[in-house]
């Protein structure tokens, strides 16, 4: 092996080493990328807790304002006394005043919670209290026997039933109730049962809420005391269990047995997925926040892209880097050898230093030979130099000559002279000029449509300067349509065109008026003059013409009129078949010329014409 790498070119040795080096990156880029999924699974397991963290705490909020309710007995001692004694034992009198006030207590404690429908009170005589009159005795007896499965060796505990429909009013609710005993301040004799029944599409509204505030892809479960599903964000609480089969629906249960909080996996409708569950002591819910793994390493992929990119482009430069060094190396030996092997046929070729730009031991070894050949080759020397010296003057020449520059730079100091000299005409016509200089050196092909209409003002006013009285123009540019972006010279070569065309019999007063505004989603443009105008077969066989016109079309032709055809074609070709020009005139009357283009917001689009 040792004895192959050292009959290997140089070329061969300095690829070699970079493919090495390549191959080793990858190798590290595969190991950062395992590890950044492993740090992606991390952060977005950190993310769900605490979300279930939030859902929790909300969920403490709705409930902790029952407590009002549970404690009625203690703010209110005269309640107390009311659900100590029996019914039977109350006048027809007192029976209703206690209801009434029972009632109006509860109505104004459940007021204050907007999830709490109803709050009903039964005595350990039977007796029966609520805020809304219903005598509903299935809802009593489905909540006796939930109570009776209860163990309340703990007074304090709060049981809360799974959901369930109840109409009240008639109208149908979606209910989860709370149960809770009542007891005297000493916690020893007992006074009743409380039933608080909370509208859970209510908190359903809630949950939702929360859970589309989330930008990232987690999604929220929430099972009750019985593992039984009560809230799921992609609204499939009927039949969850159902679509599971046998062994996810174990993974899922064995994930749920854990108390408090817990981070894991289970696969669920073929996914496996990453979950955090939250135990929420007070509801006895737990609320798990889970996500796919394929949605987790996709985000984790999404954000590698960007750093897998400039790596993989790091690799593309040390491929080319490495070709580059080793030309290098084998390119000025073979250069120098070649240069040698033409030696024995009397010639000698100097070599260029300059055009190589070697410096290192095999540059000086260049300039050795280009010494000893100079000594040999002084006359081919002396014509080479001349040869190099005449093309040096043919570029300085070429330097000198006149740009728009200094078309532009002159007319700046026309104006000032002028101006010192208090000669206002020239000052305008030499501002003017300048303006339109600027404008044309410019390279921008997509300009505002200010800058087009300013080209076109400083036209017209040179043309007013030299013919003084004989023309007015006029400007409305609708708002807004300043700022708009357009093709460049389209407007002031159809200025030119009435100007040399439309008055050619003067009227006493000769008008050119440019107007602009949008039209939904275009720019419309209308140049009118009140010139000689054109005969009526003359304006439709040009608008044939005119819409005749393709998209690619070049004008090269220089006859009449080739000013309205190349600014045509020119639309055409940037904006489409469906933009241009179109002309109506009245002989002797007026001359008028529609450019219709589409609106441009931004300047990424260029003339192709």
């Amino acid at each position: 092996m040792l004895d192959y790498i050292k009959k290997m070119s140089f070329k061969k040795k300095i690829l070699s080493s970079y493919i090495l080096f390549i191959g080793i990156s990858c190798l590290l880029i595969a190991i950062y990328i395992l590890k950044s999924m492993e740090s992606a699974k991390k952060e977005n397991y950190s993310y769900m807790y605490q979300f279930g963290e939030q859902v929790s705490m909300s969920t403490d909020v709705i409930v902790s304002n029952m407590d009002r309710i549970r404690f009625l007995h203690f703010i209110d001692d005269k309640i107390k006394h009311m659900l100590r004694r029996s019914m039977k034992e109350k006048s027809m009198e007192e029976l209703l005043d206690e209801n009434d006030y029972i009632e109006r207590a509860l109505n104004h404690m459940t007021n204050m919670n907007q999830y709490v429908v109803r709050a009903t009170i039964v005595n350990e005589y039977g007796d029966v209290y609520s805020n809304v009159q219903t005598n509903n005795d299935a809802y009593l007896e489905k909540m006796k026997e939930i109570d009776k499965a209860q163990d309340w060796t703990d007074k304090n505990k709060v049981y809360y039933t799974g959901i369930y429909q109840e109409e009240i009013y008639l109208l149908p609710f979606e209910m989860v109730t709370s149960i809770s005993k009542m007891y005297d301040i000493n916690q020893e004799n007992y006074i009743g049962t409380l039933y608080i029944d909370l509208n859970f599409s209510n908190i359903r509204q809630m949950l939702d809420r929360l859970a589309e505030s989330k930008t990232s892809r987690t999604k929220l479960l929430i099972f009750d005391g019985n593992q039984e599903v009560i809230y799921d964000s992609e609204g499939l609480e009927e039949g969850f269990w159902e679509q599971m089969d046998d062994s996810e629906r174990e993974g899922i249960k064995e994930f749920l047995k854990s108390n408090g909080t817990k981070a894991g996996e289970f696969t669920m409708r073929g996914k496996k997925c990453l979950a955090a569950s939250v135990r929420n002591d007070t509801t006895d819910w737990q609320i798990v926040a889970w996500m796919p793994l394929s949605d987790i390493y996709a985000l984790s992929w999404k954000n590698m892209v960007g750093i897998f990119s400039a790596m993989i482009m790091l690799l593309i430069t040390a491929v080319f880097l490495g070709v580059y060094l080793a030309g290098q190396i084998s390119r000025p030996v073979m250069v120098l050898a070649k240069a040698m092997g033409e030696v024995d046929k009397g010639k000698v070729n100097l070599l260029e230093q300059e055009k190589y730009g070697w410096q290192d031991e095999m540059g000086l070894l260049f300039k050795s030979y280009n010494e000893m050949g100079k000594r040999i080759n002084d006359s081919i020397e002396k014509i080479y130099i001349y040869q190099i010296n005449q093309k040096q003057t043919e570029l300085k020449m070429l330097q000198f000559q006149i740009n728009p520059h200094f078309l532009y730079n002159t007319l700046n100091t026309i104006s000032s002279i002028a101006a010192l000299s208090d000669i206002e005409e020239i000052v305008k016509i030499a501002d003017n000029l300048s303006g339109m200089f600027q404008y044309n050196i410019k390279g921008d092909d997509i300009v505002p449509v200010r800058k087009e209409v300013l080209h076109v003002k400083n036209y017209l006013e040179i043309q007013a300067i030299r013919f003084p009285g004989k023309y007015q123009f006029e400007y409305r540019i609708a708002p807004g349509v300043e700022d708009r972006k357009m093709l460049k010279f389209l407007l002031q070569p159809l200025a030119e065109n009435s100007l040399q065309h439309a008055f050619g019999k003067m009227k006493e007063v000769n008008i050119i008026s440019l107007t602009a505004q949008e039209d939904k989603g275009d720019i419309i443009f209308r140049l009118r003059d009140n010139g000689v105008g054109m005969k009526e077969g003359q304006v439709e066989a040009l608008n044939r013409e005119l819409a005749r016109t393709d998209t690619g079309t070049l004008v090269n032709n220089v006859d009449k009129g080739i000013g309205l055809r190349n600014v045509n074609a020119r639309i055409k070709n940037l904006y489409g078949k469906e933009c241009g020009i179109q002309i109506r005139s009245e002989e002797g009357k007026y001359t008028e010329i529609q450019i219709r283009i589409h609106k441009m917001e931004r300047q990424e689009n260029r003339e192709k014409v």
